[in-house]
């Protein structure tokens, strides 16, 4: 079986949980790219994908599911992607920023992360989790440096690195498959 590897950790119930959950993911650059492989990979097949910007020639350094020249929003290449690698994979792709009007778009997700790097988006997010009641993970980098902070209600958002900061694949990376350990985690614990 496919998660042959990962239930004697888990368990079985957890995996359960794991492939009945639906994750919501604000930006789908470098980190949320590979929090969206490794979920997939670890058996979560109904996703929210959301991010209106097309890939840049200068984002393929960490964003390696793009092509230079593909004119489509990133949300919609990442769903193509998620149904690659899991043809039970059911992803919404939302091409719209997140705002106080779109933010309803994560209703029902079990976690959402931030992956934005927006701090207005970043602040819409954290305010409808807190009001829902929806764990927020965000998932911050720049440079040679990462982090991953859970967000309770009533926490601060941790600050977004300077826009167009420089980035370096492997930390962009490896943050997003760090998101998605904690998401694991707190599909597996709940």
């Amino acid at each position: 079986m496919r998660y042959d590897r990962q239930i004697p950790l888990i368990g079985e119930e957890a995996q359960r949980r794991i492939g009945e959950s639906r994750i919501g993911i604000a930006g789908c650059g470098g980190a949320g790219i590979a929090a969206l492989t490794s979920l997939v990979e670890a058996g979560v097949i109904d996703f929210v994908l959301c991010d209106p910007s097309v890939p840049q020639i200068e984002d393929l350094n960490r964003q390696f599911i793009y092509a230079a020249g593909d004119l489509r929003p990133k949300s919609v290449i990442c769903a193509e992607w998620a149904l690659m690698l899991n043809y039970s994979a059911m992803a919404v792709a939302r091409s719209e920023p997140v705002s106080q009007e779109t933010v309803g778009m994560f209703e029902g997700c079990s976690v959402v992360l931030d992956c934005t790097g927006d701090p207005e988006a970043g602040a819409v997010l954290a305010e409808w989790c807190s009001g829902t009641s929806t764990p927020l993970l965000v998932v911050r980098s720049s440079g040679f440096d990462a982090a991953v902070v859970v967000v309770h209600p009533g926490d601060d958002v941790p600050s977004c690195p300077v826009p167009g900061a420089p980035k370096i694949g492997a930390v962009s990376m490896n943050a997003g498959s760090a998101a998605a350990i904690e998401v694991l985690r707190l599909i597996a614990d709940s």
